[in-house]
C-alpha cells in the first residue's frame, strides 16, 4: 500500500479512541464491579481472577489464529479489512454486556457463568477486530519517520479515548455501570467505521504468504518462527513486563481513590486529569525527541521513567502535600513516560516486521500483532490475579493502603526489569531507515 494523505491517516488513526478505551475500562473498573471487596463480591475474588485469566488464555489462542488467517487471506477487499468488518458489531456488543451482570446486587453462581461467557466472547471478538487493524500500519508506509507521525496521530486519538476513560467514574455514578459499556461499545463502532470506508486495502501484496492451509501445525510453525527474529524476542520480553506494570497502575486507581485518598469514585477524573495533560504534551515531545535521538533511546527512557515513578506513590501521606495533590503529581509524571511508550510502540513493531520480511521474504504483520497481543493480554490477566491478592495485604475483607502501595512498588520494579531487557534491542534508525548496531546479535 502506498503512502496515505492526511484524511486517510486520520481515518485510520481515529480507531485509537476505542482501541485502548475498552481495555482501560475493563482494567480499571471490571474488578471494581465484580469484586469491590471480599464481603461485597458478585463473584468470588479468586474465581474472578481465574475466569479473567482463562479469558486471556482463550485470547492467546485466538490471536495467532486470527493473525495467521489474515496473513493468508485473499479477497478483493484485501487481507485485513474483511475481518474488521465482520467482528466490529460483536466486539461492541460484548463490550456492553460485560457491565450487565444478571444479579448486580448479590453474589450468585449465575454471575460467574455469565462473566465467563462474556469475557470469552469479548476477547475473541476484539482479536478479530484489533489484530487486522494493527496489522495495517506496517503496510501503510515503509518510511520510518512517517510511521512515527502516524503512530503519534494514533496515540493522540488513544489519548482522546483516555479522556473519555477519565470520566467513566462520574458517568458510572450518574447513570450506572451499564453506561460504561454503552459508551465504550458505541465508540467502538463509530471510530472503526472510517477505517472500513477510507482505507482501500490492496487485494494482496506480492509478499503476502501463499495459502498453505489452516492446520494447527502450520499455525504453530508460523507463530514459532517469530521467535527466530531476535529483535522481536527482546522487544516482546520488555513489552510484556511493561504491560504487567502498566496494568497494575491502571486497575489500582479506583481502589486507591477509595482506600488511600478516601474519596468517591467520581474523583478518578481528578487523578486522571494531570495524567491526561502530560499525555497531550509528551506525545509531541517524544515525537520530536525520537527524531533527534532515535526510537530506541526514547523507548528505553519511557520504560525506566515509569519504573522510577510508580514507587513514588508509596510516599503518599508522608510528604508535605495533601494525599490527593501528591497522587496527582505522580500521575502526571507517569503520564509523560506512558505517553512516549504508547506513541513509540507501533513504530518499533513496524521496524521489527520489516526485518522479518528481510529474513523470510514475506509480509507477516498479522502473526506479529497476534503474538504481541498474546503476551500483552496475558500480562493483564496476571496483573489482575496478582493485584486481587496483594491489595489485601495486612487485611482480610477490604483492600488496605499497605497492599495498594506494595502493588505500586512491584509495578515499578517490573518496569525497571523491562528497561534492562530492552537495552539489548539491536535496531536503530538513521534518516528514517532502520539498521542493526555493530556487534548486536543478529535476528537469524
Amino acid at each position: 500500500m502506498g503512502e496515505l494523505g492526511l484524511g486517510k491517516k486520520i481515518s485510520y488513526a481515529l480507531a485509537g479512541v476505542s482501541l485502548n478505551l475498552a481495555n482501560l475500562v475493563i482494567s480499571q473498573w471490571l474488578l471494581k464491579l465484580y469484586v469491590p471487596s471480599r464481603d461485597e463480591a458478585l463473584v468470588d475474588a479468586v474465581l474472578f481472577s481465574a475466569i479473567f485469566l482463562l479469558g486471556r488464555i482463550t485470547d492467546g489462542i485466538a490471536e495467532p489464529l486470527v493473525g495467521y488467517w489474515t496473513d493468508h487471506h485473499r479477497s478483493r477487499r484485501g487481507r485485513r479489512i474483511p475481518f474488521i468488518a465482520f467482528g466490529l458489531v460483536p466486539a461492541a456488543l460484548a463490550t456492553l454486556l460485560l457491565w450487565t451482570p444478571p444479579f448486580p446486587h448479590e453474589s450468585h453462581w449465575l454471575n460467574a457463568v455469565y462473566i465467563f461467557i462474556v469475557v470469552q466472547a469479548f476477547f475473541i471478538c476484539w482479536s478479530i477486530v484489533a489484530n487486522p487493524y494493527l496489522s495495517l500500519l506496517p503496510e501503510i508506509t515503509r518510511d520510518g519517520k512517517e510511521r512515527v507521525d502516524i503512530a503519534t496521530m494514533q496515540a493522540g486519538f488513544i489519548m482522546l479515548g483516555t479522556v473519555v476513560f477519565a470520566f467513566m467514574g462520574p458517568l458510572k455514578d450518574a447513570f450506572g455501570w451499564a453506561s460504561m459499556g454503552m459508551v465504550a461499545g458505541g465508540l467502538t463502532i463509530i471510530t472503526f467505521l472510517p477505517t472500513l470506508f477510507a482505507i482501500k486495502e490492496a487485494p494482496s501484496p506480492d509478499t503476502a504468504p501463499r495459502d498453505e492451509g489452516f492446520s494447527p501445525r502450520l499455525i504453530f510453525d508460523w507463530a514459532r518462527t517469530t521467535f527466530h527474529n531476535r529483535p522481536f524476542v527482546i522487544y516482546l520480553s520488555a513489552a510484556a513486563l511493561y504491560w504487567l506494570s502498566l496494568n497494575m497502575l491502571t486497575l489500582l486507581i479506583p481502589f486507591w481513590i477509595q482506600y488511600v485518598l478516601h474519596e468517591p469514585d467520581s474523583s478518578v477524573a481528578l487523578v486522571m486529569a494531570p495524567f491526561l495533560a502530560a499525555n497531550v504534551a509528551f506525545f509531541f515531545v517524544f515525537n520530536a525527541l525520537s527524531r533527534r535521538f532515535g526510537k530506541f533511546a526514547m523507548f528505553a527512557l519511557c520504560l525506566a521513567g515509569t519504573g522510577i515513578t510508580m514507587p513514588l506513590l508509596w510516599l503518599t501521606g508522608m510528604v508535605p502535600l495533601s494525599p490527593m495533590a501528591y497522587t496527582q503529581v505522580v500521575m502526571g509524571l507517569a503520564g509523560a513516560f506512558i505517553a512516549g511508550y504508547i506513541m513509540l510502540q507501533p513504530a518499533i513493531l513496524a521496524d521489527i516486521i520489516d526485518h522479518d520480511e528481510k529474513l523470510t521474504g514475506r509480509r507477516r504483520e498479522g502473526i506479529y500483532v497476534g503474538m504481541q497481543a498474546i503476551f500483552s493480554k496475558l500480562s493483564m490477566g496476571i496483573s489482575i490475579a496478582v493485584a486481587s491478592v496483594l491489595m489485601y495485604a495486612g487485611g482480610i475483607e477490604k483492600p488496605t493502603e499497605l497492599g495498594l502501595k506494595l502493588i505500586m512498588v512491584l509495578g515499578g520494579a517490573v518496569s525497571l526489569a523491562a528497561f534492562l531487557v530492552f537495552l539489548r534491542y539491536p535496531i536503530r534508525e538513521r534518516d528514517g531507515k532502520a539498521y542493526f548496531v555493530t556487534g548486536s546479535p543478529s535476528a537469524s
